[in-house]
């Protein structure tokens, strides 16, 4: 999936989301769930450069200020705009996918990277870009919180 189809499908789930929601939400609840919480830098522009430039200690000592690397990962990829670790947004709470899958990192990376389907409801995960080493990071760290 090009980057594009990756936001139009998030964008998808997440007017599904507040399409199907019965629950009456105030102006200040939607404010806040949509909120930004970083910005995407992709490959070729301008931010990913810099950040490609950037010394990795300076990553390492914020991600283990903060609950270590996955949890550095987590905040700086696009995991954020369905998840949260506490409570369900669009996607699971990162807690209810340890418990789930306690032991399991493999499944939970390849989740990460390929995305996944119908196994937390309707709306789908679109496949993730991360490689390989940062997926283990990232399962990993969600195991933790089991």
């Amino acid at each position: 999936m090009t980057i594009a189809k990756n936001v139009l499908a998030a964008s998808a789930a997440v007017l599904a989301l507040f399409a199907g929601s019965a629950q009456a939400t105030t102006d200040e609840a939607i404010a806040e769930r949509i909120k930004p919480y970083g910005t995407v830098c992709v490959a070729g522009d301008h931010c990913a450069e810099a950040v490609a430039a950037a010394p990795a200690g300076g990553a390492e000592e914020a991600g283990a200020a903060s609950g270590g690397q996955g949890e550095a990962l987590f905040s700086a990829k696009v995991c954020v705009a369905c998840h949260s670790i506490d409570n369900k947004v669009v996607g699971p709470a990162m807690r209810e996918v340890a418990a789930q899958y306690a032991g399991d990192a493999a499944h939970i990376e390849a989740s990460i990277k390929n995305g996944s389907t119908g196994v937390w409801g309707p709306i789908p995960m679109p496949p993730n870009a991360v490689n390989d080493e940062e997926a283990a990071q990232l399962a990993e760290w969600i195991l933790s919180l089991n």
